[in-house]
């Protein structure tokens, strides 16, 4: 069998290299499986390694003095000898041998590493897929949970590490960048999902840190798009896994933002804007910002008629609907790690527009500025209460919140300022201002938030 222009398959891959095009390596059999079942059969004359190896050595790359990249050749000759192409399970070690073979190549940039780097990123793209498809069935396999993308992992945080700026030069546009700085927030991209993935959100912190010393570029917005919006979804779910809001949603509504910006609607851009809604409208709500359903459900009917009940349920600071909805969407929630943060995080809302409710109703129609404790624990009660034949919800959601904590709650609510008053426990009450401004006693939450837990100063680069 012959090739292009009447090549052998060897010939193709040994000229195609000569040329500086390492596309022919590519081991996805969907793209290059012609080329691939091609070479197979010419190798099989080659009855072990050493012979294969001396035939590579022939070849003299790079006159003879990059060892890795005849190792990266030599790696792949043997995948496509003993590739079984109906069982990737089978492959999964020739596979990595090569994807390790080329990361190892990418590392020292005296070499022309440049000719590898849209090769690594393809392969990339593949090997991710296939870890996370072998993983998926680790105890059919018998192998360890993650063992996969752990594999993978680490091969992509030593190309990552290897990434260095040129100190001695002045900050450069993208395009001037070397083909290895260009893929600095890819290479940061797939370590952070594969991260999220494996449950190790405590690994993407050294990422995040090192992303700013490692380029080549002055400005954040200098990085493609796509990788931009990325990067920040990324971080808006780092610090959702950490439980720290205020930035969560800074980042979230700013990968939103970005995509907003695009004029025409593809179908591509909305599967993005779900994804990042997916957490955003979390966030803006545990942020104090409660979203416009109709407008989320321009992008997402679904998950807009998911959030109506706890929207209505934090407008009104009903406790039990609260619950109620926690308690039907919770294996959702539980799949995408918000359970936790929204029985965290919902209740000091609930409690602060229950307050604002009472305030409103019944304190400012009668012109008092004083709240008797006795009111807000009754009205808490019905709030906390089942509907007469509703069954009881399990502990998780009932066993924290009780009317005999009032004073608790409202010493709370003022120690974080969401609450302008003052409590006198001997009398029992809270005394605010008289005014018929709800808005001076109740002030919005997120201001009040930021104001309690800054952003962070080191993401500052990325609104550059």
């Amino acid at each position: 069998m012959v090739g292009h222009g009447g090549q052998s398959g060897l010939q193709q891959v040994f000229g195609s290299l000569h040329d500086g095009d390492a596309s022919v390596l590519n081991i996805d059999l969907e793209a290059n499986g012609q080329l691939i079942a091609q070479v197979q059969k010419e190798i099989q004359r080659f009855k072990d390694d050493k012979s294969i190896e001396q035939m590579v050595e022939a070849e003299n790359f790079h006159n003879g003095s990059w060892t890795r990249f005849n190792m990266l050749v030599v790696s792949f000759l043997k995948f496509c000898r003993d590739v079984n192409p109906w069982s990737v399970s089978e492959s999964a070690d020739l596979i990595f041998e090569l994807y390790q073979g080329l990361g190892n190549c990418l590392l020292n940039d005296t070499y022309p590493v440049q000719e590898l780097v849209q090769l690594y990123c393809t392969m990339t793209e593949y090997v991710v897929k296939m870890s996370r498809r072998l993983d998926s069935h680790y105890c059919h396999l018998g192998t360890r949970k993650h063992q996969f993308l752990t594999i993978t992992t680490a091969v992509i945080s030593k190309v990552f590490n290897s990434v260095k700026p040129h100190h001695d030069e002045a900050f450069v546009s993208f395009e001037d960048l070397s083909q290895k700085q260009q893929i600095l927030l890819y290479l940061a991209n797939k370590l952070n999902n594969c991260y999220i993935l494996m449950g190790s959100s405590s690994s993407c912190a050294n990422i995040f840190k090192n992303v700013k010393p490692k380029s080549a570029l002055s400005q954040f917005s200098e990085f493609p798009l796509r990788e931009r919006v990325e990067y920040r979804y990324l971080l808006g779910r780092y610090y959702l896994l950490n439980h720290r809001v205020s930035n969560a949603f800074h980042q979230l509504n700013s990968a939103f933002s970005l995509l907003a910006t695009q004029r025409t609607m593809s179908d591509p851009l909305r599967r993005n804007m779900r994804r990042v809604l997916k957490f955003l409208v979390p966030a803006s709500m545990m942020f104090g910002k409660l979203p416009s359903t109709q407008l989320v459900a321009e992008i997402d009917p679904a998950l807009a008629h998911m959030y109506v009940g706890l929207i209505h349920a934090i407008k009104s600071g009903h406790f039990d609907s609260f619950y109620q909805w926690l308690y039907e969407h919770e294996l959702q929630l539980r799949s995408d790690c918000l359970l936790l943060l929204l029985l965290e995080k919902i209740p000091v809302l609930l409690y602060r527009n229950l307050v604002r409710r009472i305030v409103r109703e019944l304190c400012i129609p009668q012109n008092s500025n004083k709240l008797p404790y006795g009111v807000v624990q009754n009205i808490l009660e019905v709030s906390l209460r089942r509907r007469l034949g509703e069954p009881q919800l399990p502990l998780i959601y009932t066993a924290v919140h009780d009317p005999a904590n009032v004073e608790n709650v409202l010493e709370t609510l003022v120690n974080l300022t969401l609450f302008r008053a003052n409590c006198f426990p001997l009398s029992n009450q809270c005394v605010f201002s008289k005014t018929t401004n709800i808005s001076s006693i109740f002030p919005p939450v997120n201001e009040k938030l930021t104001a309690l837990f800054p952003l962070n100063g080191e993401d500052s680069w990325l609104d550059t």
